[in-house]
């Protein structure tokens, strides 16, 4: 008596994509893997009957001929060691029909999974096992050996490179569109930051080609969600039934009067005669009532509820139709129809996204197929499970369900990681994410599942690794530029060569290209802020066409942004005020965006900025001498920004020397008491958008400012020793220099003074900046240093520098005006004092250009008798006589210069009479 052995075996798809072969030898096909063997026989299912026992596996039939070819396909084929020990024939005996293929496993660790393609009439059976088991050691050693030596022949043979690393463009601005593979080892540079004392003024960011770093930019950045792998063979549930999945056939009416009538409704059906075919259902229904085909006129009910639904025009199910499907797949005896219904429910759950109902059905599905040794759809269940899980952010399940055994093997192990990367991705563990991906990507060769190469790619972008993230997202370009991702993708390789502060053109290409080829439009939009920000923001001196790049700041006003849009948009906006130094204009800006909206780490950008702003607004006003204007502008707006914000020494002291500079010793002291209970909190570093002078440490400030408090009330020896003992706490040489030399004007002692302003003047490293008011003060002890030595050549000489440089004193202070108009008339004064005939023409010639310039000079009188004097001397007496006389006419002339005006008249009448 024949005995048939049916066995139930797990069956799995091992679909990854490592170095592999095929090779086809009659009724069989070889494929063999790194880590499975496969062999696919096209035959009938019934030609086989499979049987196990230790570590052998029989492979039985009754058909001669498959026998046969059989025998001599296996002959052919390349033997594969690590899998197979042999395979032996044997051919039916006298005692019974049955041919035998005989197959011993390499090993106990060798395991066998199969199952039968109906469609394509072929088996497949999967050897598998856990770890690679190299055919033969010794030939994969001297492979290794091999490939050294033919390494070492290169570096022999390869000429030395230049030192100069060429920069590699990405696939996406190369037109040969070939894939950038970076070294992922590379790091982002770190530039060293000197320490404070080194410094002598704030780093302003600036790199070498010009441009501030990236967070001077558009810096907001936010997180982009990853996907997953797509599940295959859902449908659009819009205008399929699942009459997709189980097509409703012809019934065999040779078999009975059930079938004929079951006929009949199905070809009602066919016709849209659905009120008919009802009824023809219900006299089924009445008839036989015991049927066995009742499931079928249910199967035909709920298609024609769904054809005329559609047919209406509607966009999906009805809710109605979806319990009927469920009702059915759990009471239909029919395995390929309740097949077809679980599918369905599964493709219409995942369009409306509720995961716990796909996961209810795909477990389901799960059972029903492995009870009917249907182990293709097992695996397509169990991929549905995955999904299910990881769309639900099931972690540890999908860990669980990946150490089951049962499962694991019959997903492909690639499919496997790239749920493994996705559920912890959504989970926002992004190092878990790159160990995942790092453990397994040797064996990722050829091409890698989509969600693999971007949820990785966004992971090293999370966390700082731009050079990996780089190499991830341009391999993800290079084969899946058509994705829906591939817009994220693109903004993503440009923005990390932003931060990386790579070569700029190909930064502002990348962008570019992201702009041209977005579908996505809020991709568009940041992709069109960044690029704004990075020519005419970062840029530190934007040119025309960088510029014109704030066209892309537009939104039409009917536009939505969503929230991380609009601050990114805000504050490129604020910070283009701030670059087009337009200080007033930025701070209207900057109150009208939404502070208290903010998360804090937002809010205090806007802050660091505002900050910014203010100093921005004060050293405007600081290099006007506009002091009362500092005071109110410091009040109004310190708790608002400039408290937010690390201590910053230089607005402290600008502001506290505008106390000083105004009298107001009580708000001085005020001030001076808030920066005192600063000295323990860290100095701002960033942002530096307007540029300012290092002072050193903060106790120095201090100091400073005392000595300035008693130069102002002037205690003169004790701003002396405070100085003093500033000198040896290493202030600044030039600030010590003015200091020290205003102290020595006041004292008399005018070579110190004129030594010390010197020093000063001759500095190359000046680490102080001047008001209108201090450098007037400069100008004027200086000068009258050397006037008061009498050193007048010097003081010509000197003066003459100062005053063929007036353009870059500011003319709005009037102190500073004063003082240059006092200097030029002393100037004037010198030379008339010479006497002699050269130095009248020079003299004359400068008290014209004199009286042009100011209108109404302090010493008008004065110059104007200078004038008429000048004039008699170089014999031009008429136009002597008429200055002197209108003299003598204008009431506001003193009776002193009148006297002088009488003697020259007289000496004019004189010269006239001889002449």
């Amino acid at each position: 008596m024949e005995k048939i052995f049916h066995i139930k075996f797990l069956t799995f798809l091992l679909l990854i994509s490592f170095s592999f072969e095929i090779f086809s030898a009659g009724i069989i096909n070889q494929e063999k893997n790194d880590t499975y063997l496969r062999w696919t026989i096209f035959t009938d299912k019934e030609n086989i009957v499979m049987e196990k026992e230790s570590g052998k596996i029989y492979l039985k039939t009754l058909n001669s001929e498959f026998f046969e070819n059989a025998r001599e396909s296996f002959t052919n084929l390349r033997p594969a060691k690590s899998y197979i020990k042999n395979v032996r024939f044997i051919p039916p005996s006298d005692r019974n029909n049955v041919s035998q293929i005989e197959i011993s496993l390499a090993d106990d660790e060798v395991e066998l999974f199969s199952f039968y393609k109906q469609r394509e009439k072929k088996y497949i059976f999967d050897f598998w096992r856990d770890e690679q088991k190299p055919d033969n050691k010794i030939s994969q050693i001297e492979k290794a050996k091999k490939r050294l030596s033919n390494k070492k022949k290169d570096i022999k043979t390869t000429p030395a490179k230049s030192k100069t690393a060429k920069v590699r463009t990405p696939a996406e601005i190369d037109p040969k569109k070939v894939p950038m593979f970076l070294d992922n080892k590379s790091k982002v540079s770190k530039r060293k930051k000197p320490a404070l004392k080194d410094r002598k003024r704030p780093e302003k960011h600036i790199s070498s080609d010009g441009y501030q770093d990236f967070r001077y930019g558009a810096s907001f950045i936010w997180d982009y969600e990853g996907f997953g792998p797509k599940l295959d063979r859902t449908i659009d549930i819009i205008t399929k039934t699942p009459e997709y999945f189980y097509p409703i056939e012809n019934r065999d009416i040779s078999k009975g009067a059930e079938e004929s009538h079951l006929q009949l409704s199905i070809n009602l059906y066919r016709k849209k005669k659905y009120g008919l075919m009802y009824k023809s259902i219900t006299l089924f229904d009445e008839k036989y009532p015991d049927s066995k085909l009742t499931h079928v006129n249910e199967y035909l009910k709920v298609n024609a509820i769904i054809r005329n639904h559609i047919a209406e025009g509607n966009r999906e199910p009805l809710k109605m139709s979806i319990n009927m499907l469920r009702s059915l797949a759990e009471s239909s005896p029919d395995y390929d129809l309740a097949k077809a219904i679980i599918k369905y429910l599964i493709s219409y759950y995942v369009g409306n996204k509720e995961y716990v109902e796909v996961l209810k059905q795909a477990k389901r599905f799960y059972v029903l197929s492995k009870e009917n040794y249907d182990y293709e759809e097992s695996s397509y269940a169990a991929e549905a499970i995955f999904y299910s899980l990881s769309m639900m952010n099931q972690v540890e399940r999908v860990e669980e369900v990946l150490r089951e055994k049962t499962i694991a093997k019959l997903l492909p192990r690639q499919l496997q990681l790239a749920y493994k990367i996705f559920v912890s991705h959504r989970f926002g563990d992004m190092e878990k994410t790159i160990r995942n991906y790092e453990t397994n990507k040797k064996s990722l060769v050829g091409k890698v599942y989509p969600s693999i190469l971007f949820n990785v790619g966004e992971a090293y972008f999370r966390t700082g690794k731009f050079e990996q993230s780089v190499t991830m997202f341009d391999r993800f370009l290079s084969h899946y530029s058509y994705h829906k991702k591939s817009d994220f993708a693109r903004l993503r390789l440009a923005l990390a060569y932003e931060i990386m502060d790579k070569n700029k053109k190909q930064t502002i290409l990348l962008y570019k290209n992201a702009i041209n080829r977005s579908t996505d439009k809020n991709i568009l939009y940041e992709a069109k802020f960044r690029l704004a920000a990075l020519r005419s923001v970062r840029k530190v001196n934007p040119d025309k066409s960088d510029m014109e790049t704030r066209i892309l700041l537009t939104v039409g006003p009917k536009e939505v942004l969503p929230e991380n849009l609009k601050k990114l948009l805000w504050i490129v906006r604020l910070r283009s005020f701030i670059r087009d130094k337009q200080y007033r204009d930025a701070l209207r800006y900057l109150r009208a965006v939404p502070l208290t909206a903010l998360k804090p780490s937002e809010r205090r950008v806007f802050e660091a900025d505002g900050s910014e702003i203010i100093y921005g607004i004060i050293h405007e006003h600081y290099l006007k001498g506009e002091y009362s204007n500092i005071v109110r502008v410091w009040n109004l707006y310190k708790d608002s920004y400039i408290a937010k914000v690390a201590n910053d020494p230089y607005i402290n002291f600008v502001v506290g020397q505008s106390y000083l500079k105004l009298g107001l010793y009580k708000g001085f002291e005020k001030q001076y008491a808030r920066f005192k209970k600063l000295n323990d909190q860290p100095i701002k570093t960033f942002p530096y958008w307007v540029d300012r002078v290092e002072l050193g440490n903060k106790t120095a400030i201090l100091k400073e400012l005392s000595v300035i408090k008693n130069i102002r009330l002037e205690n003169w020896d004790l701003a002396y020793r405070e100085l003093e003992h500033l000198k040896k706490a290493k202030i600044a040489k030039d600030r010590y220099a003015y200091y020290i030399g205003i102290i020595h004007f006041q004292k008399k002692s005018y070579k110190d003074a004129m030594n010390s302003f010197e020093d000063f003047l001759s500095s190359q490293k000046r680490d102080m900046e001047l008001d209108p008011n201090d450098l007037a003060n400069l100008i004027r002890y200086y000068t009258d240093s050397i006037y008061e030595l009498g050193l007048l050549d010097k003081y010509q000489e000197v003066s003459k520098a100062i005053l063929a440089d007036t353009e870059r004193f500011s003319q709005d202070n009037k102190y500073l005006k004063d003082v240059l108009e006092r200097l030029e008339y002393m100037n004037i004064e010198i030379l008339a004092g010479k006497s002699d005939k050269s130095s009248y023409m020079v003299v004359e010639n400068k008290i014209n250009q004199f009286l042009q310039k100011y209108k109404e000079p302090k010493n008008y009188g004065r110059i104007r008798y200078l004038l008429g004097h000048s004039y008699v001397k170089n014999m031009k007496l008429d136009e002597g006589q008429e200055v002197l006389q209108q003299l003598l006419e204008d009431e506001k002339i003193s009776d002193y210069i009148k006297e002088l005006a009488k003697s020259e008249l007289s000496l004019i009448a004189i010269k006239k009479r001889t002449l």
